[in-house]
C-alpha cells in the first residue's frame, strides 16, 4: 500500500512516531569552520525542534549497527544469586530516514545472532525487536557507494515498516507492516494514484543508472566474487593494495555489518563483584587471531587484511548464501590508507588471472 504525506506534515509524522518510542534520525547540517563549510550527515534523537526537519538524499556517516550492537555494554554480573530475565521486548526506538544499505545490514546480522540454529542471542533480540524501522530512498549516491553491484538497489525493498520517497510535492510512504499501517491511520492519508507511482519509478532510475556509470569500471570484478575471493586468498598476487593498510580497524567500525567482538571482566563496586562487558573487536587488529600459547595462524599483515575479504565474501556467503557487505562505502570514506574495496577486488582478479 501507498499512501501521500504532504511536506508540510512532516512534523506531524514525527509527532505520531514519537508517540511509539525515542526516534531518531539519520540529520543533515552544514558545519562552518576557518577552513569554510562541510555538509555532515548523522544519526541524533530527535526530542523537539524538527519543524524544519528533512530526510537526508544519502546516507549518513554514522551507521545503525549500535542500536542492536552497542559498542560496549555489560553482559553479566558475578557472582550472583540472583536470575536475571532479559525479556522479549524493551522500549520501543525509532530509526527514521535509515537508507537500504543500513536496513540490508540488519538482514545479514539477524542471520548470525537471531537464525543460527545452534544460539540465539538474547541481548540481539531484545533490541531487534524494540527497533521501528522507517526507512527511505536514496535521492542521489556518494561516490563511494556501490550497492549495485553486490545486486542491492539505492532503495529499500524490504524489511521496512514504513518506506519514504520524496516527491515533488509529497512524500510517498510504502507500508510495509501493520505497525506501519497503524502509524499511517493516525495521519489519515489519501491513496497514491499512478503519476506518484511513475515519479518514484522513475527518480529510482535515475540514481540507478548514475551508481552503474560510476562502478562501470568496477563490475567485472563483482561478478564472480566468491569465486575470485576463494582462489585470490591463498595467493599474493593481486593484494598490492593492503600494504597501505595500518590496521587501526576504521573500516570494521564503521562497516554496518561487521559484528566481531570480544569480552572482558572489572572489578565492580563492591567486594566480590565482577562485570563482564562485550565490546567490539575487530579482524584487522594484530592480536585478533592470537590463541593461547601465541600461535597465530594469521599472523602476517597481508593474511590479516585478505581475511576480511575472504569472510565477506567466500566464508559467508557459503554460510548463508549473502555477501556480507551492503556496499555502502563507508570503509572507503574512512580508511586511513586510502584503500577502496572495488580498487582491491580489481587487483584480486588480476592476481587471479595471473
Amino acid at each position: 500500500m501507498e499512501v501521500l504525506l504532504d511536506k508540510n506534515r512532516i512534523k506531524n509524522f514525527i509527532e505520531v512516531l514519537l508517540g511509539y518510542g525515542r526516534v531518531f534520525a539519520s540529520w543533515e547540517k552544514e558545519i562552518f569552520s576557518n577552513r569554510g563549510s562541510k555538509t555532515r550527515r548523522f544519526v541524533r534523537e530527535i526530542k523537539d525542534n524538527f519543524s524544519d526537519y528533512y530526510i537526508p538524499k544519502v546516507r549518513t556517516f554514522d551507521n545503525f549497527k549500535s542500536f542492536v550492537l552497542p559498542g560496549r555494554f555489560k553482559v553479566a554480573e558475578y557472582p550472583s544469586e540472583k536470575w536475571i530475565d532479559i525479556g522479549e521486548k524493551g522500549e520501543k526506538e525509532v530509526l527514521l530516514g535509515i537508507k537500504a544499505c543500513d536496513l540490508n545490514s540488519f538482514y545479514m546480522i539477524d542471520k548470525v545472532f537471531l537464525e543460527d540454529s545452534l544460539f540465539v542471542d538474547p541481548f540481539y533480540k531484545k533490541r531487534r525487536e524494540s527497533l521501528i524501522l522507517i526507512s527511505s530512498d536514496c535521492g542521489d549516491s556518494l561516490d563511494s557507494c556501490f550497492c549495485n553491484v553486490l545486486g542491492f538497489s539505492p532503495y529499500p525493498e524490504k524489511g521496512f515498516d514504513i518506506n519514504i520517497v520524496e516527491l515533488k510535492e509529497f512524500y510517498l510512504l510504502e507500508i510495509g507492516s501493520k505497525i506501519g499501517e497503524e502509524i499511517s491511520k493516525n495521519l489519515s492519508l489519501n491513496q497514491a494514484g499512478k503519476k506518484e507511482l511513475r515519479e518514484r519509478d522513475e527518480k529510482r532510475r535515475k540514481v540507478k543508472d548514475k551508481l552503474e556509470k560510476q562502478n562501470r569500471e568496477f563490475s567485472k570484478a563483482f561478478f564472480y566474487l566468491e569465486s575470485i575471493a576463494e582462489q585470490a586468498f591463498d595467493s599474493d598476487s593481486g593484494w598490492e593494495l593492503g600494504s597501505a593498510c595500518v590496521s587501526c580497524g576504521a573500516c570494521t567500525n564503521v562497516c554496518p555489518v561487521c559484528y566481531c567482538f570480544t569480552l572482558f571482566d572489572r572489578k565492580g563496586e563492591k567486594e566480590n563483584n565482577y562485570k563482564r562487558f562485550m565490546v567490539w573487536d575487530s579482524c584487522q587488529f594484530k592480536g585478533f587471531s592470537q590463541m593461547a600459547g601465541g600461535l597465530n595462524p594469521r599472523f602476517s599483515h597481508i593474511d590479516q587484511f585478505k581475511n576480511r575479504y575472504y569472510h565477506k565474501f567466500f566464508r559467508f556467503y557459503k554460510k548463508f548464501g549473502v555477501y556480507k557487505c551492503t556496499g555502502c562505502g563507508r570503509c572507503i570514506d574512512n580508511c586511513l590508507g586510502g584503500i577502496d574495496m572495488r580498487e582491491v577486488f580489481l587487483g584480486a582478479l588480476e592476481g587471479v588471472k595471473r
